[in-house]
């Protein structure tokens, strides 16, 4: 293989050009996550019937009981960010959403335990069961992003004696997005690598940034893809709640709404995971130990 822009002689596993320092076309050809994003629907789709109970499972355990719970605290009065009210109340708002999310987040991140200890991509109930004991790390790792959202609201919002600059808004935007880049591979490199959260996360950070655009774009689709269910359902439930729907109707479109998940929540998991192990084949993180 040759640089595109010198036409100097490249390894096969080159990000960047020895000799005019210039990233070479293996981050948008080999790695491409749109491709490996392709080649993992086309594995998974003959198997998307034998993930459904395992999918229903972290839709019970972790998907419904977000909702239930952002919509109780929405009828509190506890989902009010905003800066006209007391100081203590906005940080008691921000830390109950923050524990109360954290709680559920892991059963949908419980998945990468199964799903990295074999090659295929089917996910069973018993498998799913069989990874409860890991819930403490992935409530670690759920804490620990919880804390992240609440610094940098913190940071660019401020407080209600305290206002930010308004232009940190938009830093709050790019700080988001760059999340779920670092974030994406997370999970898998604590299986693969048998790595804490922490250690994880910053790994991430340090050695994935050639790839940068690359987990973002696939982060993106994924997020996109599921949460147009979710936030569905959410809706849904703010229409019963207010009697602006018939209750039986919604409740049956909010099913509906929640049975596209039972499809897409397994294949970010496993799309994920084959990312991550492309990465990883490529030697990404050649001086990990």
């Amino acid at each position: 293989m040759r640089c595109k822009h010198c036409d100097a002689r490249l390894a096969a596993h080159d990000f960047w050009c020895a000799n005019c320092g210039k990233q070479t076309q293996v981050v948008n050809t080999d790695l491409s996550a749109w491709a490996s994003l392709k080649r993992t629907w086309h594995k998974y789709l003959p198997f998307r019937g034998v993930n459904i109970p395992a999918a229903a499972f972290a839709i019970v355990a972790g998907v419904i009981p977000c909702l239930l719970l952002l919509f109780a605290m929405n009828a509190f009065g506890r989902l009010n960010l905003s800066q006209d009210q007391a100081t203590g109340t906005l940080l008691l708002n921000l830390f109950m959403l923050a524990a109360g999310v954290s709680l559920f987040i892991p059963m949908l991140l419980l998945a990468f335990k199964p799903v990295c200890g074999q090659p295929g991509h089917s996910l069973t109930l018993k498998q799913m069961l069989a990874a409860l004991k890991h819930y403490p790390r992935y409530l670690a790792l759920a804490l620990m992003a919880a804390l992240y959202f609440v610094l940098i609201h913190l940071v660019c919002f401020g407080l209600p004696n305290f206002s930010s600059d308004p232009i940190l808004r938009l830093v709050w935007i790019v700080l988001v997005n760059y999340f779920l880049a670092v974030f994406l591979p997370v999970p898998v490199l604590m299986e693969r690598l048998k790595l804490n959260p922490w250690q994880a996360i910053k790994l991430s950070y340090r050695k994935f940034h050639v790839v940068r655009w690359q987990l973002y774009l696939l982060a993106l689709i994924l997020v996109l893809v599921n949460l147009v269910s979710a936030g569905l359902a959410l809706v849904l439930i703010d229409l019963v709640s207010t009697g602006l729907a018939l209750a039986l109707v919604s409740l049956v479109a909010i099913g509906l709404a929640l049975v596209l998940l039972i499809f897409t929540l397994p294949l970010s998991w496993f799309a994920i995971r084959d990312y991550t192990d492309l990465l990883l084949q490529y030697e990404i993180i050649r001086d990990h130990k």
